[in-house]
């Protein structure tokens, strides 16, 4: 299993941003400080008050809001799920980074959550990349 942790300023804020865009939220795994999305099967990721993300990170904690620590890529198994995706988010308190190019066999757009963090939502032709699906 992957598992995402986010420092946030609003945990409730988040979990609405997170649940608005489809996800669950695993309530076994959540408290006042954390909310545990279920994003699939293998990914969850843990949206946590900068206190209590403070606690497991060996260094300061940035601010997503100025600084990317890192992208999250999430695909979709279409360009009108990346757009529904980008639609809810948007819907949900998000941000629009601004519309990407078409590379080809990769459509994606960039949103960002309430806090800043980034997600990369993309659909990918595997086919027009390897040769065959």
């Amino acid at each position: 299993m992957i598992f995402v942790d986010l420092s946030v300023t609003e945990v409730a804020r988040s979990t609405a941003f997170d649940t608005g865009l489809g996800y669950a939220a695993n309530p076994a795994f959540s408290d006042e400080t954390t909310t545990c999305i279920v994003v699939s099967d293998t990914i969850c990721f843990g949206v946590m008050t900068r206190e209590r993300f403070a606690g497991f990170s060996p260094r300061p904690v940035g601010d997503p809001a100025r600084e990317t620590g890192v992208l999250i890529a999430l695909t979709q198994d279409s360009r009108a799920a990346v757009d529904a995706f980008v639609a809810a988010a948007l819907a949900h308190g998000g941000s629009d980074n601004a519309k990407v190019p078409d590379h080809g066999f990769m459509y994606r757009q960039s949103v960002s959550d309430p806090d800043g963090n980034v997600l990369d939502v993309v659909r990918i032709d595997l086919a027009a990349v390897t040769g065959h699906a």
